[in-house]
C-alpha cells in the first residue's frame, strides 16, 4: 500500500506545481481570518466571482473588529457580485463571534473552530491545515470523488468527516509534511475539478489512470488496488 499511497501522493503533488490554482489568494495567506471569510464566499459561488470582491474585502477589513465597526450597506455593496445577501450576516455574525467570544484571536483548536457560526468542518480543517500546519485532509465532495475512483474506497456515512474510519483512512493519505499536506490537498481538489470531474471524467489524460479503479474498468491496462486497503 505503500508505494501506491507514495505514487499517489507524488503525482498529485507534482500536478499541483504544474497545473494548479497555486495563485489563488486565501491559498497562500496564514491569515486564519482571511481564510474564514474565503470560505464563507466561496460556499455556493464560483471562485472567479469571489476573486471579484476578495482582495478589496480583506484589504479594507483585516481585522474581524473592523467588520463590526462597519455599516451594512458598505459591506453588502461591495460582497453584491457574490449575489448572495445573507453573506453579509454571515460574516457579520462570525466576526461578532470571534471579536466578543475569543477576543478577537483563533485558536489552533477543533474543537473551539466547531463553535465559529457558519464555519464546517471543511472550513475549520482549512483553518488547521494552512494556518495551525496540521496536515489535516480537506474533505470535500470533490476528493471524495477522486479517492473513489482511484482506491475504491468511499465514506459508509455523509458528510464523510462524520464516518471516523474514512476520515482516518485519508488522513493517513496526507503527507505529514505541512507544506506538502497543502499542496496535496489544494492539488486533489483542483485535479478533481479539472480532470477527475463529475461528469465525463479525462480517464486518457488522466497521469493516475494506470493506479485507478475507475480507469482500469474501462482499459485491459488497468490495475485493481482496492483489496490492498485494509480499513
Amino acid at each position: 500500500m505503500n508505494s501506491l499511497v507514495d505514487v499517489f501522493r507524488g503525482r498529485i503533488i507534482e500536478w499541483y506545481w504544474k497545473h494548479g490554482q497555486r495563485e489563488l489568494p486565501w491559498r497562500s495567506t496564514g491569515d486564519p481570518w482571511a481564510i474564514l471569510v474565503a470560505a464563507v464566499m466561496l460556499r455556493r459561488t464560483t471562485t472567479r466571482q469571489v476573486l471579484r470582491v476578495y482582495d478589496e474585502f480583506i484589504k479594507r477589513y483585516p481585522q474581524p473588529e473592523l467588520l463590526l465597526n462597519t455599516n451594512l450597506a458598505e459591506i453588502e455593496l461591495l460582497i453584491r457580485p457574490l449575489g448572495l445577501r445573507s453573506r453579509t450576516r454571515q460574516l457579520v455574525e462570525l466576526a461578532g463571534y470571534i471579536v466578543k467570544k475569543l477576543g478577537g484571536k483563533i485558536p489552533c483548536s477543533r474543537e473551539v473552530l466547531k463553535r465559529l457560526p457558519g464555519i464546517g468542518d471543511y472550513a475549520l480543517s482549512e483553518v488547521l491545515l494552512a494556518y495551525c500546519n496540521e496536515p489535516v485532509p480537506l474533505l470535500d465532495t470533490n476528493m471524495v470523488r477522486v479517492l473513489f475512483r482511484v482506491f475504491g474506497v468511499k465514506p459508509a456515512k455523509l458528510p464523510p468527516y462524520r464516518d471516523g474510519e474514512y476520515r482516518e483512512f485519508v488522513k493517513y493519505l496526507v503527507p505529514g509534511n505541512p507544506e506538502l499536506a497543502k499542496c496535496f490537498n489544494y492539488g486533489v481538489l483542483d485535479f478533481a475539478r479539472k480532470v477527475c470531474t463529475a461528469r465525463r471524467p479525462r480517464c486518457g489524460a488522466c497521469i493516475l489512470n494506470d493506479i485507478c479503479i475507475h480507469a482500469g474498468s474501462k482499459t485491459t491496462t488497468g490495475h485493481q488496488f482496492s483489496s490492498t486497503f485494509t480499513l
